[in-house]
């Protein structure tokens, strides 16, 4: 059981959790958290889609064994922490006790020992009788640094499992507002490239609600727009249909978007009501048409379905991009469709982010406090002089050279 208890708390399973960690997390960069089914079955084939949902990598920061994995390095890395904590504080403590029961390092001639308690002084060395001490602060380099990764870890993975998460589309042009006043546009999406590969990408714009901020940016699957305390992903897409309405009487025109059945009308009576649009049609040797509803291949001939409603009469009818109706001085043009994107909002709450960020400025500070600040004495008297540290000092035993004048090495 005690062998079972040191490998928990070792620094071998630390290093192994984490290396599991960071290989979960790249996985759950690289492969889309939350989608349907088929958008893994599409983007990987129906035998890896399979293994992604039953090994649960599409939710992976939820999973069982991702908590399982981090709830045991958070354990290993409490222990390695509380258990030498004791140790931690009685580190200067027992350096000045080494210092007073050691034989002399370096035997001193006349007068050297005034030069090196001067030089010692200098450099902000405590004394205590005939004991000098510096940097004990760096004795809690090593517990900080496992103090900074917890907190790393803790804050990292509730930012990581309690986002709030919003899928809202917008059309290019228009704009969502948030929650909290922030603005984002949708000033263009594309699906493929200037080469002709598919590229699924909106190019977005977001404002804070006081104006103060703004920022553009191109937004795919895997790279979203950071604003504020948002992360904003390209989701998904969509095609919608789009009308141009002019009226001769007034010269007035706008242009619609279509996603969905309206009404299109100025007097409530008359007008065009649109009903779908078909991403193809199959015109038969009679003349008449069938429908195309898969969009597997794209909307390749589009063809709206809507019906054409003037003085309590209506009628079926199907039109075609760049065909027109009009009812009375109200032209109603249809245009070729236009692809608008699916955008996924994470919402992530300050205190998290601050969190995280502390903890990635105590680890800085912690590793600094390790590599430069180690915990020394230094015992001097007439006859010779003692160093002891956590670790070796050579730079210090050659000041400390330098300042018998070389006369004896240290």
């Amino acid at each position: 059981m005690k062998k079972v208890f040191l490998f928990l708390r070792s620094m071998r399973f630390g290093m192994i959790l984490l290396c599991l960690i960071m290989i979960l997390s790249l996985a759950g960069s690289l492969i889309p958290q939350g989608e349907e089914a088929m958008t893994y079955v599409r983007a990987y084939g129906a035998g890896a889609a399979s293994w992604i949902i039953r090994l649960g990598i599409d939710d992976l920061f939820h999973s069982w064994y991702f908590l399982l994995i981090m709830g045991l390095l958070c354990g290993n890395l409490l222990l390695c922490s509380i258990l030498r904590f004791p140790k931690t504080l009685r580190t200067m403590e027992g350096l000045k006790r080494q210092a007073k029961e050691a034989e002399w390092d370096h035997p001193l001639a006349p007068g050297q020992a005034e030069k090196i308690r001067d030089r010692l002084s200098a450099m902000h060395f405590r004394r205590d009788g005939n004991l000098y001490t510096a940097h004990g602060i760096g004795a809690y380099g090593s517990f900080l640094v496992h103090l900074s990764i917890l907190l790393i870890l803790l804050f990292g993975s509730l930012t990581l499992m309690t986002p709030k998460i919003q899928d809202l589309t917008v059309l290019p042009g228009d704009s969502l507002t948030l929650a909290d006043g922030t603005e984002v546009t949708c000033l263009s999406f594309r699906i493929e490239n200037e080469k002709g590969e598919l590229d699924y990408t909106s190019l977005l714009r977001a404002i804070s609600p006081g104006g103060d901020r703004e920022k553009e940016q191109e937004v795919r699957v895997n790279e979203p727009l950071r604003f504020g305390q948002y992360k904003i992903y390209q989701q998904t897409y969509g095609t919608a249909g789009r009308v141009l309405i002019q009226n001769e009487g007034n010269g007035a025109e706008e242009t619609l978007y279509l996603t969905e059945p309206a009404f299109l009308s100025i007097d409530s009576r008359n007008g065009v009501y649109f009903q779908t649009l078909y991403p193809g049609y199959i015109q038969e040797e009679d003349g008449s048409y069938t429908l195309i509803t898969s969009t597997a291949m794209g909307y390749a001939d589009p063809v709206y379905s809507v019906q054409s409603i003037s003085e309590g009469s209506s009628a079926s009818v199907l039109a075609f991009p760049g065909e027109t109706i009009r009812i009375g001085e109200i032209s109603f043009i249809f245009l070729e469709p236009e692809e608008y994107p699916g955008l996924r909002i994470k919402t992530l709450s300050p205190f998290l982010y601050g969190g995280l960020y502390f903890g990635f400025g105590l680890i800085v500070a912690a590793l600094y406090l390790c590599f430069f600040h180690t915990p020394v004495c230094v015992r001097v008297e007439e006859e010779g002089v003692v160093i002891r540290a956590s670790k070796e000092v050579p730079e210090l035993r050659a000041q400390l050279d330098e300042s018998g004048q070389g006369e004896f090495s240290i």
